[in-house]
Protein backbone atom coordinates (compact mmCIF):
# COMPACT_ATOMS: atom_id res chain seq x y z
CA UNK A 1 0.00 0.00 0.00
CA UNK A 2 3.00 2.27 0.35
CA UNK A 3 3.22 2.57 -3.43
CA UNK A 4 -0.46 3.52 -3.72
CA UNK A 5 -0.04 6.08 -0.93
CA UNK A 6 2.96 7.56 -2.71
CA UNK A 7 1.18 7.83 -6.07
CA UNK A 8 -1.83 9.48 -4.45
CA UNK A 9 0.25 11.63 -2.09
CA UNK A 10 -1.34 10.09 1.01
CA UNK A 11 1.80 9.52 3.07
CA UNK A 12 0.03 10.42 6.32
CA UNK A 13 -3.06 8.29 5.68
CA UNK A 14 -3.61 4.91 7.21
CA UNK A 15 -4.71 2.55 4.41
CA UNK A 16 -5.77 -1.03 4.90
CA UNK A 17 -3.16 -3.57 3.97
CA UNK A 18 -5.70 -5.36 1.74
CA UNK A 19 -5.53 -3.58 -1.66
CA UNK A 20 -9.21 -4.22 -2.41
CA UNK A 21 -10.35 -2.79 0.91
CA UNK A 22 -8.02 0.18 0.53
CA UNK A 23 -9.33 1.04 -2.94
CA UNK A 24 -12.93 0.66 -1.79
CA UNK A 25 -12.23 3.01 1.13
CA UNK A 26 -10.67 5.62 -1.15
CA UNK A 27 -13.55 5.42 -3.67
CA UNK A 28 -16.14 5.68 -0.91
CA UNK A 29 -14.36 8.74 0.49
CA UNK A 30 -14.16 10.38 -2.97
CA UNK A 31 -17.89 9.92 -3.55
CA UNK A 32 -19.34 10.77 -0.15
CA UNK A 33 -17.02 13.36 1.39
CA UNK A 34 -17.15 17.02 0.49
CA UNK A 35 -13.38 17.41 0.63
CA UNK A 36 -11.86 13.99 -0.01
CA UNK A 37 -8.12 13.46 0.08
CA UNK A 38 -8.21 12.33 -3.58
CA UNK A 39 -10.72 12.40 -6.42
CA UNK A 40 -12.05 9.52 -8.50
CA UNK A 41 -9.95 10.72 -11.41
CA UNK A 42 -6.81 10.61 -9.26
CA UNK A 43 -7.73 7.11 -8.05
CA UNK A 44 -8.30 6.00 -11.63
CA UNK A 45 -4.91 7.32 -12.73
CA UNK A 46 -3.25 5.56 -9.81
CA UNK A 47 -5.01 2.28 -10.60
CA UNK A 48 -3.82 2.42 -14.20
CA UNK A 49 -0.29 3.44 -13.26
CA UNK A 50 0.08 0.64 -10.72
CA UNK A 51 -1.92 -1.87 -12.82
CA UNK A 52 -4.00 -2.63 -9.75
CA UNK A 53 -7.49 -2.79 -11.29
CA UNK A 54 -7.68 -6.51 -10.50
CA UNK A 55 -7.81 -5.63 -6.79
CA UNK A 56 -11.11 -3.75 -7.18
CA UNK A 57 -14.18 -5.39 -5.63
CA UNK A 58 -16.95 -5.08 -8.26
CA UNK A 59 -19.85 -6.15 -6.05
CA UNK A 60 -18.96 -3.40 -3.56
CA UNK A 61 -17.59 -0.68 -5.84
CA UNK A 62 -19.93 -0.75 -8.83
CA UNK A 63 -23.05 0.35 -6.89
CA UNK A 64 -21.06 3.39 -5.77
CA UNK A 65 -19.82 4.29 -9.26
CA UNK A 66 -22.52 3.33 -11.76
CA UNK A 67 -24.59 6.53 -11.37
CA UNK A 68 -21.73 8.91 -10.49
CA UNK A 69 -21.34 12.05 -12.61
CA UNK A 70 -17.58 12.05 -12.12
CA UNK A 71 -15.55 11.19 -15.21
CA UNK A 72 -13.19 9.22 -12.99
CA UNK A 73 -16.03 6.84 -12.19
CA UNK A 74 -16.34 5.88 -15.85
CA UNK A 75 -12.59 5.27 -16.07
CA UNK A 76 -12.59 3.04 -13.01
CA UNK A 77 -15.56 1.05 -14.39
CA UNK A 78 -13.72 0.58 -17.68
CA UNK A 79 -10.65 -0.74 -15.85
CA UNK A 80 -12.87 -3.00 -13.77
CA UNK A 81 -14.44 -4.53 -16.91
CA UNK A 82 -11.03 -5.32 -18.38
CA UNK A 83 -9.12 -6.63 -15.35
CA UNK A 84 -11.41 -7.77 -12.52
CA UNK A 85 -12.79 -11.26 -12.14
CA UNK A 86 -15.24 -11.60 -15.06
CA UNK A 87 -17.84 -13.55 -13.11
CA UNK A 88 -17.88 -10.97 -10.31
CA UNK A 89 -18.15 -8.11 -12.81
CA UNK A 90 -21.12 -9.78 -14.54
CA UNK A 91 -22.83 -10.42 -11.20
CA UNK A 92 -22.24 -6.83 -10.10
CA UNK A 93 -23.51 -5.47 -13.42
CA UNK A 94 -26.62 -7.61 -13.24
CA UNK A 95 -27.36 -6.30 -9.74
CA UNK A 96 -26.77 -2.72 -10.90
CA UNK A 97 -29.20 -3.16 -13.80
CA UNK A 98 -31.81 -4.66 -11.48
CA UNK A 99 -31.34 -1.70 -9.14
CA UNK A 100 -31.70 0.74 -12.05
CA UNK A 101 -34.86 -1.03 -13.17
CA UNK A 102 -36.37 -0.67 -9.70
CA UNK A 103 -35.37 3.00 -9.72
CA UNK A 104 -37.12 3.54 -13.07
CA UNK A 105 -40.26 1.78 -11.87
CA UNK A 106 -40.57 4.06 -8.84
CA UNK A 107 -39.10 7.27 -10.27
CA UNK A 108 -41.36 10.32 -10.46
CA UNK A 109 -41.06 11.70 -14.00
CA UNK A 110 -41.28 15.26 -12.65
CA UNK A 111 -38.36 14.72 -10.29
CA UNK A 112 -34.79 14.49 -11.51
CA UNK A 113 -31.90 13.82 -9.14
CA UNK A 114 -29.27 16.46 -9.98
CA UNK A 115 -26.44 14.40 -8.48
CA UNK A 116 -27.21 11.26 -10.46
CA UNK A 117 -26.04 10.37 -13.96
CA UNK A 118 -28.83 10.26 -16.52
CA UNK A 119 -30.52 6.89 -16.95
CA UNK A 120 -29.27 6.54 -20.53
CA UNK A 121 -25.66 7.25 -19.60
CA UNK A 122 -25.76 4.91 -16.60
CA UNK A 123 -27.26 2.14 -18.70
CA UNK A 124 -24.66 2.80 -21.39
CA UNK A 125 -21.91 2.33 -18.79
CA UNK A 126 -23.38 -0.97 -17.70
CA UNK A 127 -23.77 -2.15 -21.28
CA UNK A 128 -20.11 -1.45 -21.96
CA UNK A 129 -19.21 -3.31 -18.77
CA UNK A 130 -21.13 -6.36 -19.98
CA UNK A 131 -19.35 -6.09 -23.33
CA UNK A 132 -15.96 -6.10 -21.62
CA UNK A 133 -16.61 -8.83 -19.04
CA UNK A 134 -18.83 -11.40 -20.74
CA UNK A 135 -16.28 -12.42 -23.40
CA UNK A 136 -13.87 -13.20 -20.54
CA UNK A 137 -16.26 -15.60 -18.77
CA UNK A 138 -15.00 -19.19 -18.62
CA UNK A 139 -17.17 -21.72 -20.46
CA UNK A 140 -17.90 -24.50 -18.04
CA UNK A 141 -21.19 -26.18 -17.22
CA UNK A 142 -23.54 -23.63 -18.79
CA UNK A 143 -23.70 -22.87 -22.48
CA UNK A 144 -23.20 -19.21 -23.50
CA UNK A 145 -26.84 -18.98 -24.60
CA UNK A 146 -27.96 -20.16 -21.15
CA UNK A 147 -25.75 -17.57 -19.46
CA UNK A 148 -26.88 -14.73 -21.71
CA UNK A 149 -30.62 -15.38 -21.71
CA UNK A 150 -31.48 -13.88 -18.25
CA UNK A 151 -28.97 -11.05 -18.68
CA UNK A 152 -30.36 -9.94 -22.04
CA UNK A 153 -33.94 -10.30 -20.87
CA UNK A 154 -33.23 -7.98 -17.93
CA UNK A 155 -31.51 -5.53 -20.25
CA UNK A 156 -34.43 -5.46 -22.66
CA UNK A 157 -36.99 -4.68 -19.95
CA UNK A 158 -34.76 -1.98 -18.45
CA UNK A 159 -34.19 -0.35 -21.86
CA UNK A 160 -37.94 -0.34 -22.42
CA UNK A 161 -38.49 1.44 -19.11
CA UNK A 162 -35.72 3.92 -19.94
CA UNK A 163 -37.34 4.73 -23.29
CA UNK A 164 -40.43 6.19 -21.64
CA UNK A 165 -38.61 9.34 -20.56
CA UNK A 166 -35.69 9.29 -23.00
CA UNK A 167 -34.72 12.23 -25.20
CA UNK A 168 -33.49 11.85 -28.78
CA UNK A 169 -29.83 11.83 -27.74
CA UNK A 170 -30.55 9.17 -25.11
CA UNK A 171 -32.04 6.87 -27.73
CA UNK A 172 -29.08 7.26 -30.05
CA UNK A 173 -26.65 6.62 -27.17
CA UNK A 174 -28.37 3.42 -26.09
CA UNK A 175 -28.71 2.04 -29.62
CA UNK A 176 -25.01 2.59 -30.21
CA UNK A 177 -24.09 1.13 -26.80
CA UNK A 178 -26.16 -1.97 -27.44
CA UNK A 179 -24.62 -2.48 -30.88
CA UNK A 180 -21.09 -2.13 -29.49
CA UNK A 181 -21.76 -4.44 -26.56
CA UNK A 182 -23.42 -7.26 -28.48
CA UNK A 183 -20.59 -7.22 -31.01
CA UNK A 184 -18.17 -7.96 -28.18
CA UNK A 185 -20.52 -10.54 -26.68
CA UNK A 186 -20.72 -12.40 -29.96
CA UNK A 187 -16.95 -12.82 -29.98
CA UNK A 188 -17.42 -15.03 -26.92
CA UNK A 189 -19.01 -17.78 -29.04
CA UNK A 190 -16.66 -17.42 -32.01
CA UNK A 191 -15.25 -20.93 -31.57
CA UNK A 192 -18.51 -22.64 -30.57
CA UNK A 193 -20.52 -24.92 -32.83
CA UNK A 194 -22.85 -23.48 -35.44
CA UNK A 195 -26.05 -24.21 -33.51
CA UNK A 196 -24.85 -22.39 -30.40
CA UNK A 197 -23.61 -19.40 -32.42
CA UNK A 198 -26.99 -19.28 -34.13
CA UNK A 199 -28.81 -19.21 -30.78
CA UNK A 200 -26.59 -16.46 -29.40
CA UNK A 201 -26.79 -14.41 -32.61
CA UNK A 202 -30.59 -14.60 -32.53
CA UNK A 203 -30.68 -13.46 -28.88
CA UNK A 204 -28.28 -10.57 -29.49
CA UNK A 205 -30.15 -9.57 -32.63
CA UNK A 206 -33.42 -9.53 -30.70
CA UNK A 207 -31.93 -7.14 -28.13
CA UNK A 208 -30.67 -4.79 -30.84
CA UNK A 209 -33.88 -4.85 -32.88
CA UNK A 210 -36.07 -4.29 -29.81
CA UNK A 211 -33.85 -1.37 -28.74
CA UNK A 212 -34.10 0.21 -32.19
CA UNK A 213 -37.85 -0.32 -32.14
CA UNK A 214 -38.47 1.44 -28.82
CA UNK A 215 -36.29 4.36 -29.93
CA UNK A 216 -37.46 4.32 -33.56
CA UNK A 217 -38.63 7.92 -33.51
CA UNK A 218 -35.37 9.26 -32.03
CA UNK A 219 -32.84 8.12 -34.61
CA UNK A 220 -32.06 8.79 -38.26
CA UNK A 221 -30.95 6.66 -41.17
CA UNK A 222 -27.28 7.62 -41.01
CA UNK A 223 -27.16 6.67 -37.33
CA UNK A 224 -28.57 3.21 -38.01
CA UNK A 225 -25.86 2.72 -40.63
CA UNK A 226 -23.26 3.60 -37.99
CA UNK A 227 -24.75 1.05 -35.61
CA UNK A 228 -24.70 -1.61 -38.29
CA UNK A 229 -21.05 -0.91 -38.97
CA UNK A 230 -20.36 -1.24 -35.24
CA UNK A 231 -22.42 -4.42 -35.04
CA UNK A 232 -20.22 -5.59 -37.89
CA UNK A 233 -19.36 -9.24 -37.79
CA UNK A 234 -22.33 -10.36 -35.73
CA UNK A 235 -24.90 -8.74 -38.01
CA UNK A 236 -23.02 -9.55 -41.21
CA UNK A 237 -22.83 -13.21 -40.30
CA UNK A 238 -26.59 -13.17 -39.71
CA UNK A 239 -27.08 -11.93 -43.27
CA UNK A 240 -24.37 -13.59 -45.34
CA UNK A 241 -25.81 -15.99 -47.87
CA UNK A 242 -23.98 -19.20 -47.07
CA UNK A 243 -24.88 -22.51 -45.53
CA UNK A 244 -23.22 -21.82 -42.19
CA UNK A 245 -25.16 -18.67 -41.43
CA UNK A 246 -28.44 -19.19 -43.25
CA UNK A 247 -30.17 -20.23 -40.03
CA UNK A 248 -29.18 -16.91 -38.43
CA UNK A 249 -30.79 -15.02 -41.30
CA UNK A 250 -33.97 -17.04 -40.81
CA UNK A 251 -34.15 -15.80 -37.21
CA UNK A 252 -34.31 -12.24 -38.48
CA UNK A 253 -36.87 -12.98 -41.16
CA UNK A 254 -39.11 -14.63 -38.59
CA UNK A 255 -38.76 -11.69 -36.20
CA UNK A 256 -41.48 -9.52 -37.72
CA UNK A 257 -40.89 -6.42 -35.63
CA UNK A 258 -40.27 -2.79 -36.48
CA UNK A 259 -36.69 -3.17 -35.26
CA UNK A 260 -36.13 -6.10 -37.64
CA UNK A 261 -37.62 -4.13 -40.50
CA UNK A 262 -35.31 -1.17 -39.82
CA UNK A 263 -32.23 -3.35 -39.64
CA UNK A 264 -33.08 -5.33 -42.76
CA UNK A 265 -33.87 -2.14 -44.66
CA UNK A 266 -30.33 -0.95 -43.96
CA UNK A 267 -28.67 -4.17 -45.00
CA UNK A 268 -27.15 -3.79 -48.49
CA UNK A 269 -27.00 -7.56 -48.90
CA UNK A 270 -30.69 -8.22 -48.29
CA UNK A 271 -33.67 -7.59 -50.59
CA UNK A 272 -37.26 -8.07 -49.50
CA UNK A 273 -39.17 -10.64 -51.53
CA UNK A 274 -42.89 -10.09 -52.01
CA UNK A 275 -43.80 -12.99 -49.65
CA UNK A 276 -41.45 -11.61 -46.99
CA UNK A 277 -42.81 -8.09 -47.48
CA UNK A 278 -46.32 -9.49 -47.07
CA UNK A 279 -45.27 -10.89 -43.70
CA UNK A 280 -44.04 -7.46 -42.60
CA UNK A 281 -46.94 -5.59 -44.20
CA UNK A 282 -48.94 -4.79 -41.02
CA UNK A 283 -45.79 -3.19 -39.59
CA UNK A 284 -45.26 -1.26 -42.83
CA UNK A 285 -48.77 0.18 -42.70
CA UNK A 286 -48.49 1.07 -39.03
CA UNK A 287 -45.15 2.77 -39.65
CA UNK A 288 -46.58 4.91 -42.45
CA UNK A 289 -49.65 5.86 -40.44
CA UNK A 290 -47.59 6.81 -37.39
CA UNK A 291 -44.73 8.42 -39.37
CA UNK A 292 -42.16 6.22 -37.63
CA UNK A 293 -39.17 4.81 -39.57
CA UNK A 294 -40.54 6.34 -42.79
CA UNK A 295 -37.13 6.45 -44.46
CA UNK A 296 -36.68 2.72 -44.03
CA UNK A 297 -40.22 1.81 -45.05
CA UNK A 298 -40.23 3.95 -48.19
CA UNK A 299 -36.78 2.69 -49.11
CA UNK A 300 -37.63 -0.98 -48.75
CA UNK A 301 -40.89 -0.56 -50.68
CA UNK A 302 -39.15 1.21 -53.56
CA UNK A 303 -36.23 -1.23 -53.66
CA UNK A 304 -38.66 -4.17 -53.51
CA UNK A 305 -41.04 -2.91 -56.21
CA UNK A 306 -38.84 -0.94 -58.62
CA UNK A 307 -36.89 -3.96 -59.98
CA UNK A 308 -40.21 -5.64 -60.85
CA UNK A 309 -41.05 -2.70 -63.13
CA UNK A 310 -38.28 -3.62 -65.58
CA UNK A 311 -39.10 -7.34 -65.74
CA UNK A 312 -40.71 -8.78 -68.85
CA UNK A 313 -43.43 -9.78 -68.60
CA UNK A 314 -44.07 -7.38 -65.76
CA UNK A 315 -45.58 -9.11 -62.71
CA UNK A 316 -48.63 -7.85 -60.86
CA UNK A 317 -48.51 -7.10 -57.16
CA UNK A 318 -51.10 -8.76 -54.91
CA UNK A 319 -54.20 -6.56 -54.43
CA UNK A 320 -53.80 -7.06 -50.67
CA UNK A 321 -50.62 -4.98 -50.90
CA UNK A 322 -51.78 -2.51 -53.54
CA UNK A 323 -55.09 -1.28 -52.16
CA UNK A 324 -54.01 -0.37 -48.59
CA UNK A 325 -50.89 1.40 -49.85
CA UNK A 326 -52.75 3.45 -52.45
CA UNK A 327 -55.26 4.44 -49.80
CA UNK A 328 -52.69 5.83 -47.34
CA UNK A 329 -49.69 6.95 -49.41
CA UNK A 330 -51.46 9.87 -51.17
CA UNK A 331 -51.90 11.65 -47.84
CA UNK A 332 -48.21 11.24 -47.07
CA UNK A 333 -47.26 12.43 -50.55
CA UNK A 334 -49.41 15.52 -50.12
CA UNK A 335 -48.86 16.63 -46.57
CA UNK A 336 -45.47 15.46 -45.26
CA UNK A 337 -43.33 18.50 -44.35
CA UNK A 338 -40.19 17.11 -46.02
CA UNK A 339 -40.13 17.70 -49.82
CA UNK A 340 -37.87 14.69 -50.38
CA UNK A 341 -40.27 12.40 -48.55
CA UNK A 342 -43.19 13.75 -50.58
CA UNK A 343 -41.26 13.16 -53.80
CA UNK A 344 -40.22 9.62 -52.90
CA UNK A 345 -43.76 8.76 -51.79
CA UNK A 346 -45.25 9.97 -55.07
CA UNK A 347 -42.60 8.00 -56.95
CA UNK A 348 -43.62 4.94 -54.93
CA UNK A 349 -47.31 5.47 -55.77
CA UNK A 350 -46.39 5.59 -59.46
CA UNK A 351 -44.37 2.35 -59.22
CA UNK A 352 -47.15 0.54 -57.35
CA UNK A 353 -49.78 1.58 -59.89
CA UNK A 354 -47.51 0.40 -62.72
CA UNK A 355 -47.50 -3.05 -61.09
CA UNK A 356 -51.29 -3.09 -60.66
CA UNK A 357 -53.65 -5.06 -62.94
CA UNK A 358 -55.23 -2.53 -65.29
CA UNK A 359 -58.89 -2.94 -64.13
CA UNK A 360 -57.85 -2.34 -60.51
CA UNK A 361 -55.52 0.46 -61.61
CA UNK A 362 -58.43 2.14 -63.39
CA UNK A 363 -60.58 1.98 -60.26
CA UNK A 364 -57.84 3.29 -58.00
CA UNK A 365 -57.08 6.19 -60.34
CA UNK A 366 -60.77 7.05 -60.44
CA UNK A 367 -60.74 7.21 -56.64
CA UNK A 368 -57.65 9.46 -56.66
CA UNK A 369 -59.30 11.81 -59.16
CA UNK A 370 -62.68 12.05 -57.44
CA UNK A 371 -62.18 11.55 -53.70
CA UNK A 372 -63.06 14.89 -52.15
CA UNK A 373 -61.28 13.94 -48.91
CA UNK A 374 -57.91 13.83 -50.66
CA UNK A 375 -55.73 16.96 -50.58
CA UNK A 376 -56.22 19.01 -53.79
CA UNK A 377 -52.58 18.67 -54.80
CA UNK A 378 -52.95 14.88 -54.90
CA UNK A 379 -55.98 15.10 -57.16
CA UNK A 380 -53.93 17.31 -59.47
CA UNK A 381 -51.01 14.88 -59.43
CA UNK A 382 -53.38 11.99 -60.15
CA UNK A 383 -53.89 13.34 -63.68
CA UNK A 384 -50.21 12.70 -64.34
CA UNK A 385 -50.62 9.15 -63.05
CA UNK A 386 -53.47 8.63 -65.52
CA UNK A 387 -51.29 9.93 -68.36
CA UNK A 388 -48.55 7.43 -67.42
CA UNK A 389 -51.05 4.56 -67.54
CA UNK A 390 -52.52 5.57 -70.91
CA UNK A 391 -49.20 6.20 -72.65
CA UNK A 392 -47.93 2.89 -71.35
CA UNK A 393 -51.00 1.16 -72.80
CA UNK A 394 -50.75 2.89 -76.17
CA UNK A 395 -47.22 1.59 -76.83
CA UNK A 396 -48.55 -1.98 -76.86
CA UNK A 397 -49.26 -3.40 -80.31
CA UNK A 398 -52.94 -3.07 -81.30
CA UNK A 399 -54.65 -6.45 -81.20
CA UNK A 400 -51.93 -8.04 -79.06
CA UNK A 401 -52.79 -10.01 -75.95
CA UNK A 402 -51.18 -7.36 -73.77
CA UNK A 403 -53.17 -4.61 -75.47
CA UNK A 404 -56.47 -6.48 -75.31
CA UNK A 405 -56.25 -6.96 -71.55
CA UNK A 406 -55.18 -3.38 -70.83
CA UNK A 407 -58.30 -1.29 -70.23
CA UNK A 408 -56.32 1.93 -70.73
CA UNK A 409 -56.11 1.12 -74.44
CA UNK A 410 -59.88 0.75 -74.71
CA UNK A 411 -63.05 2.84 -74.74
CA UNK A 412 -63.68 1.81 -71.12
CA UNK A 413 -60.86 4.09 -70.00
CA UNK A 414 -62.39 7.27 -71.39
CA UNK A 415 -65.91 6.34 -70.29
CA UNK A 416 -64.63 5.81 -66.74
CA UNK A 417 -62.13 8.63 -66.26
CA UNK A 418 -63.20 11.15 -68.90
CA UNK A 419 -65.95 12.69 -66.73
CA UNK A 420 -63.42 13.19 -63.91
CA UNK A 421 -60.71 14.77 -66.07
CA UNK A 422 -62.35 16.55 -68.99
CA UNK A 423 -64.53 18.94 -67.04
CA UNK A 424 -64.15 21.44 -64.23
CA UNK A 425 -64.46 20.57 -60.55
CA UNK A 426 -67.21 21.24 -59.64
CA UNK A 427 -68.79 20.73 -63.09
CA UNK A 428 -70.76 24.01 -62.91
CA UNK A 429 -67.79 26.11 -61.78
CA UNK A 430 -67.60 28.18 -64.97
CA UNK A 431 -71.36 28.69 -65.17
CA UNK A 432 -71.46 30.99 -62.16
CA UNK A 433 -71.81 34.63 -63.19
CA UNK A 434 -70.20 35.69 -59.90
CA UNK A 435 -66.93 33.82 -60.44
CA UNK A 436 -64.16 36.40 -60.22
CA UNK A 437 -60.70 35.75 -61.59
CA UNK A 438 -59.03 36.11 -58.18
CA UNK A 439 -61.48 33.70 -56.58
CA UNK A 440 -60.67 31.23 -59.34
CA UNK A 441 -56.93 31.63 -58.81
CA UNK A 442 -57.19 30.97 -55.09
CA UNK A 443 -58.35 27.42 -55.79
CA UNK A 444 -56.35 24.45 -57.09
CA UNK A 445 -58.52 24.33 -60.20
CA UNK A 446 -56.26 26.40 -62.54
CA UNK A 447 -53.37 23.99 -61.92
CA UNK A 448 -55.62 20.96 -62.28
CA UNK A 449 -57.06 22.26 -65.55
CA UNK A 450 -53.56 22.81 -66.92
CA UNK A 451 -52.77 19.16 -66.17
CA UNK A 452 -56.09 18.01 -67.65
CA UNK A 453 -55.72 19.99 -70.86
CA UNK A 454 -52.09 18.93 -71.26
CA UNK A 455 -53.13 15.30 -70.81
CA UNK A 456 -56.00 15.65 -73.29
CA UNK A 457 -53.68 17.24 -75.85
CA UNK A 458 -51.12 14.43 -75.54
CA UNK A 459 -53.87 11.81 -75.78
CA UNK A 460 -55.27 13.38 -78.96
CA UNK A 461 -51.80 13.46 -80.48
CA UNK A 462 -50.75 9.94 -79.47
CA UNK A 463 -53.92 7.90 -79.92
CA UNK A 464 -53.98 8.24 -83.69
CA UNK A 465 -55.69 4.84 -84.00
CA UNK A 466 -58.50 6.04 -81.72
CA UNK A 467 -58.12 3.00 -79.45
CA UNK A 468 -59.57 4.96 -76.50
CA UNK A 469 -62.33 6.64 -78.51
CA UNK A 470 -60.84 10.06 -77.79
CA UNK A 471 -61.09 11.05 -81.48
CA UNK A 472 -64.74 10.09 -81.84
CA UNK A 473 -66.92 12.94 -83.07
CA UNK A 474 -69.29 12.70 -80.11
CA UNK A 475 -66.38 12.66 -77.67
CA UNK A 476 -64.71 15.75 -79.11
CA UNK A 477 -67.93 17.72 -79.33
CA UNK A 478 -68.81 16.81 -75.74
CA UNK A 479 -65.44 18.05 -74.45
CA UNK A 480 -65.80 21.25 -76.43
CA UNK A 481 -69.27 21.92 -75.06
CA UNK A 482 -68.56 21.00 -71.42
CA UNK A 483 -65.01 22.32 -71.01
CA UNK A 484 -63.39 24.22 -73.88
CA UNK A 485 -66.18 26.62 -74.81
CA UNK A 486 -67.16 27.50 -71.20
CA UNK A 487 -63.51 28.12 -70.34
CA UNK A 488 -63.03 30.33 -73.39
CA UNK A 489 -66.18 32.30 -72.55
CA UNK A 490 -64.96 32.81 -69.03
CA UNK A 491 -61.58 34.04 -70.28
CA UNK A 492 -63.37 36.51 -72.52
CA UNK A 493 -65.53 37.73 -69.67
CA UNK A 494 -62.51 38.31 -67.44
CA UNK A 495 -61.00 40.25 -70.34
CA UNK A 496 -57.47 39.28 -69.42
CA UNK A 497 -55.85 41.55 -71.98
CA UNK A 498 -57.15 44.70 -70.30
CA UNK A 499 -57.94 44.16 -66.65
CA UNK A 500 -56.12 41.00 -65.56
CA UNK A 501 -56.05 39.67 -62.03
CA UNK A 502 -56.65 42.32 -59.40
CA UNK A 503 -54.42 41.23 -56.58
CA UNK A 504 -52.53 38.11 -57.53
CA UNK A 505 -49.70 39.77 -59.46
CA UNK A 506 -47.39 38.37 -62.11
CA UNK A 507 -47.65 34.80 -60.88
CA UNK A 508 -51.41 34.82 -61.41
CA UNK A 509 -51.07 36.29 -64.87
CA UNK A 510 -48.49 33.62 -65.74
CA UNK A 511 -50.73 30.87 -64.37
CA UNK A 512 -53.66 32.03 -66.48
CA UNK A 513 -51.35 32.46 -69.45
CA UNK A 514 -50.27 28.81 -69.22
CA UNK A 515 -53.89 27.71 -68.96
CA UNK A 516 -54.79 29.83 -71.98
CA UNK A 517 -51.87 28.33 -73.95
CA UNK A 518 -53.06 24.76 -73.36
CA UNK A 519 -56.63 25.78 -74.15
CA UNK A 520 -55.45 27.16 -77.49
CA UNK A 521 -53.48 24.01 -78.29
CA UNK A 522 -56.33 21.66 -77.40
CA UNK A 523 -58.87 23.78 -79.24
CA UNK A 524 -56.71 23.85 -82.36
CA UNK A 525 -56.14 20.08 -82.32
CA UNK A 526 -59.78 19.23 -81.68
CA UNK A 527 -60.87 21.65 -84.44
CA UNK A 528 -58.51 19.91 -86.86
CA UNK A 529 -59.99 16.54 -85.96
CA UNK A 530 -63.52 17.90 -86.39
CA UNK A 531 -62.58 19.24 -89.80
CA UNK A 532 -61.18 15.82 -90.70
CA UNK A 533 -64.48 14.25 -89.61
CA UNK A 534 -66.36 16.79 -91.68
CA UNK A 535 -64.22 16.18 -94.75
CA UNK A 536 -64.61 12.44 -94.37
CA UNK A 537 -68.36 12.80 -94.04
CA UNK A 538 -68.49 15.05 -97.12
CA UNK A 539 -66.46 12.55 -99.15
CA UNK A 540 -68.67 9.71 -97.99
CA UNK A 541 -71.79 11.68 -98.84
CA UNK A 542 -70.37 12.40 -102.30
CA UNK A 543 -69.61 8.74 -102.95
CA UNK A 544 -73.05 7.69 -101.75
CA UNK A 545 -74.67 10.31 -104.00
CA UNK A 546 -72.70 9.06 -106.98
CA UNK A 547 -73.72 5.49 -106.28
CA UNK A 548 -77.36 6.56 -105.84
CA UNK A 549 -77.42 8.57 -109.08
CA UNK A 550 -75.97 5.69 -110.97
Amino acid sequence: MDTLKEVLGLDHWDLDEDPGVALTSLILSAIREDNPQCTLTQISLAINKLDSASFLEPLTVLPLLSSSLDDGASEIITSMGKRCNAKEVVMATQEAIESLERHLQTEDEDEQEPSRLSTANELSRLLRLYGAAIPRLPKRKKLPSETLKPLLSELESTILLASHSAAANDGRLLILSVSLSITLMFEWVGSDDTEERSKVAAMLYHLLSSTIEVFASTRDASFIKLCLSRYGRCYKRCLDDNEETRSNCSHMRKSTSLGSLILLAHSPSYLFSIPHLTTFFPIVLTSIQSSVALDEVLSLLITSFAPLHSQSPRPDLPPDLIVPLIHILPYLASSHPDPSTRHQTFKLISVILALTPSPLRLRLLHDLLTDSDLPPQMRVAAVGLVKDAVLEALVTAPGSTESNRNVFASFLFLRTLGPAILRTDPPDLLNSSNLRVNDFLETSEPLRLVECLAFYYVLLQRDTSNRTGVRDLDSIMNVQETLLYPLRRRFTQWDLDTDGPETSGDHAAMQLGILDMWLERVQGTSDDILQAHSAASHNLFGRLSTVYNC
